[in-house]
């Protein structure tokens, strides 16, 4: 199949779970024998390759200014639609609202050679915030006209349900299984990996740092890493001297900078909340290492499973540093443990699960049911 891939942000430039998404799937589907291109926007405009699939990024553009700060993605909707509308595709699969709307428009009414719209909703589709936002005329009419409407998890399924009385499909992030592999052995004090935006309020590092300095009463030779955009400074400001002292800043790296602090760590921690999926827990997990969540946290919840990572019962930094404690416990079982955290993220490896159910969805095979 010919497919169009389209994102208004894309790595390198930003290098968040989406846009890391966006390119890991391109990959796989191009591994799988499809014909993948990738288009999205950069300050200028520039073509390249990531994973061995072309990117085309146009020039971002904010000339709509009733949009506000989403007038560079009705940009880029728009700009793509119009470049592309003539163009060979057979799939055209959106990861924005606008990009969406113009795959659904195009799949609506260009009749030959048809082109199947596809809308991956990487956030969670609440109608409160959504009618908050400008672009909500978008998203209503993704809504209505989308061929396919996914979502990363069974929690975002079921908000889309409520809603908007849309089915929707469930397909959750991916993984290279033969990238993210167990790195040789793992860091010598037990170690808490921390991989989300630094500044995010929602993925709740000062909890984290409030659950370390707790664990650190128990376990004194516990460390932090954190590896992720952003600046931590407020948030180990806010921290007590015994927390910032076993907290280490290593900075963004590569993605196989990443790869080997996912297998080096002892547990990868995201307390999230309202979190659709949590791509940085099926890494962990692919990389032998167990994981905790928040048990209200959303997406991330429904991947930890027993044997591989640990639930915190409640949002506190006590409920937090015993799920730590559990899943450090776990790490110290060594390679039972390790081949559990394997043997679960096969039902997220790209071309274990993802795209053979992908491209079921691409054929219209796999459709919602209510």
């Amino acid at each position: 199949m010919r497919i169009l891939l389209s994102h208004v942000y894309s790595w390198p430039e930003v290098r968040r779970g989406g846009e890391r998404y966006l390119h890991e799937l391109g990959a796989a589907l191009t591994g799988a024998g499809h014909r993948v291109r990738i288009v999205s926007t950069a300050p200028t405009a520039s073509r390249d390759s990531v994973l061995g699939v072309p990117v085309r990024r146009l020039p971002r553009r904010s000339r709509l200014g009733r949009y506000g700060e989403l007038a560079p993605e009705v940009c880029f909707g728009l700009e793509t639609v119009a470049r592309y509308a003539a163009r060979r595709m057979d799939v055209w699969h959106a990861f924005g609202t606008a990009d969406a709307a113009s795959s659904a428009f195009l799949s609506k009414h260009r009749r030959w050679p048809k082109v199947r719209s596809v809308y991956t909703d990487l956030g969670g589709p609440l109608r409160e915030w959504r009618e908050g936002r400008t672009d909500n005329n978008f998203f209503e009419y993704v809504v209505a006209n989308v061929d396919a409407f996914l979502c990363l998890s069974e929690t975002t399924r079921a908000m889309l349900v409520e809603n908007y009385q849309r089915p929707g499909l469930v397909v959750g992030g991916g993984v290279d299984l033969t990238r993210f592999r167990p790195a040789p052995a793992r860091s010598e004090h037990p170690t808490l990996l921390f991989t989300g935006a630094l500044n995010e309020p929602r993925k709740n590092l000062p909890l984290l740092l409030a659950a370390l300095d707790v664990l650190l009463e128990t376990q004194p030779d516990v460390r932090l890493w954190l590896s992720a955009p952003g600046d931590p400074t407020d948030a180990l400001n806010n921290a007590t001297p015994r927390a910032r002292a076993a907290t280490d800043d290593l900075g963004v790296g590569t993605a196989g900078h990443v790869e080997r602090l996912y297998g080096e760590a002892w547990t990868t921690v995201l307390p999230s909340l309202s979190e659709a999926f949590g791509l940085v827990l099926v890494e962990s997990l692919a990389c032998g290492t167990p994981i905790v969540a928040l048990a209200d946290g959303g997406g991330p919840a429904e991947i930890v499973e027993p044997g591989v990572g640990a639930l915190a019962s409640a949002a506190t930094p006590e409920a937090l540093a015993a799920a730590c404690a559990s899943a450090l416990d776990l790490a110290r079982a060594g390679q039972p443990t390790t081949d559990a955290c394997r043997a679960s993220a096969q039902r997220y490896g790209w071309r274990e699960a993802i795209v053979p159910r992908l491209e079921k969805i691409y054929r219209g095979q796999l459709i919602e049911t209510s």
